[in-house]
């Protein structure tokens, strides 16, 4: 029994420091909360002078007759009050446990239980700070609650259903985020994973209603497009960059491009590779930038190929631009050397493994290679395989072309 009294035991009652009391006599009003013994302060951005707080009653007596600001003020703190009482009566009715850090949490979340977009910006930075997701996945997270702002103004909770899901995927399907360019079904997917992530995290909260069907909206993942280079486009680049007829910068660019071919290796570590991550026997050792957390160590055999391209043999092997410009300058190159298709700093590590599994055909040496957790990740590039067997056998056919 004692148990249970101390697991409700609560008050929320003004407050202000008495150290920090201004010369004119007014401070800075809070609303101390305690919980079981232990305490915290929330500002209520109210200032009075001291000798005209009733901390008994929480109330503010006037200043002078007739004060016009005594009524809006005790307004303020009754309604802050409030909404502290009913936060601690929702943990008491679910008889769950309500301690002064999940307090402040809910008290900050309180105000943003009805509209969506709101509660994901604040969960959103809530994660940043505590380093449970990286700066590019909260961008990405802060995209998703632009587009949902887009879609629907007001995005509240109590409308969020599997009717507004299917609702949301037809917009990105059918709306253009710039003229003349619609979402890609890698976006489109992406974006209902970063809303069904919110959504779930909300279930969590239980001051907050989420729809269960909006929280399982299917969402297949779409297949993988993956752009390669063929053996002969990547020798019509290799000329390029040989002949000289290219700016600097289009040099630059085009030199660590190809070293992706030739080595495997993200943009994200091409700008990050150097002199150090050289062993003895030519091979590269390091952790991959997108596996830093996991501090998996990658082996990869730097085939003497893909020494041609390096730019400085001290210190970072590249001097590159913006990744934004490299792939801008890529697309500045591509009809340069005849190519029609879509370059992209991505379309180097592809190559790799398109190059690997027309070479080699060893689908789990490849996965080591590339650093994949999963095999199913590395399948992508045994269907490049199946491409060039095809290819192969339709030279047999060619042979017979005039009787067909």
């Amino acid at each position: 029994m004692n148990n249970f009294s101390e697991m409700f035991s609560f008050s929320s009652n003004l407050w202000f420091n008495n150290r920090r009391v201004s010369n004119n006599g007014y401070a800075s009003l809070y609303l101390q909360v305690v919980i079981a013994g232990k305490h915290d302060e929330f500002p209520l951005n109210l200032k009075w002078p001291v000798e005209f707080v009733d901390r008994d009653s929480s109330t503010l007596l006037p200043r002078f007759l007739g004060d016009p600001d005594v009524v809006d003020y005790n307004l303020v703190i009754q309604i802050e009050r409030s909404k502290h009482f009913e936060i601690q009566r929702n943990y008491r009715v679910r008889n769950e446990n309500l301690d002064i850090k999940r307090f402040a949490r809910e008290n900050i979340v309180f105000n943003d239980r009805e509209c969506f977009t709101k509660y994901m910006d604040v969960e959103a930075k809530r994660r940043l700070t505590r380093r449970e997701i990286d700066r590019k996945t909260y961008q990405n997270a802060n995209a998703t609650r632009k587009l949902i702002e887009r879609y629907d103004k007001t995005a509240l909770f109590k409308n969020i259903n599997l009717k507004w899901m299917k609702g949301f995927k037809t917009f990105m399907i059918t709306t253009p985020f710039e003229e003349g360019k619609l979402y890609k079904p890698g976006t489109i997917w992406a974006r209902i994973k970063e809303t069904k992530t919110y959504l779930q995290l909300a279930t969590q909260e239980p001051l907050i209603y989420v729809n269960a069907e909006a929280v399982n909206f299917p969402n297949p993942k779409p297949p993988v497009q993956t752009t390669f280079l063929n053996s002969e486009e990547i020798r019509r680049l290799m000329i390029l960059h040989r002949n000289g007829v290219l700016t600097d910068m289009q040099n630059r660019v085009l030199a660590g491009f190809l070293f992706t071919c030739f080595s495997s290796l993200r943009i994200s570590d091409l700008y990050r590779v150097n002199a150090k991550w050289q062993l003895n026997d030519g091979c590269l050792d390091f952790v991959p930038k997108k596996n830093a957390k996991k501090q998996k160590l990658i082996h990869i055999p730097l085939m003497p190929m893909a020494h041609k391209f390096i730019h400085k043999i001290t210190g970072e092997y590249f001097d590159l631009p913006s990744e934004q410009e490299f792939n801008r300058t890529l697309k500045e190159i591509a009809p340069l050397a005849n190519i029609n298709k879509r370059l992209t700093s991505h379309v180097g590590r592809h190559t790799f493994g398109y190059l690997y599994m027309t070479s080699v055909g060893n689908q789990k040496g490849l996965q080591e290679v590339l650093g994949h957790s999963k095999g199913e990740t590395t399948e992508r590039y045994a269907h490049l395989d199946d491409e060039y067997q095809r290819a192969a056998v339709k030279k047999i056919q060619d042979r017979f072309s005039d009787l067909l």
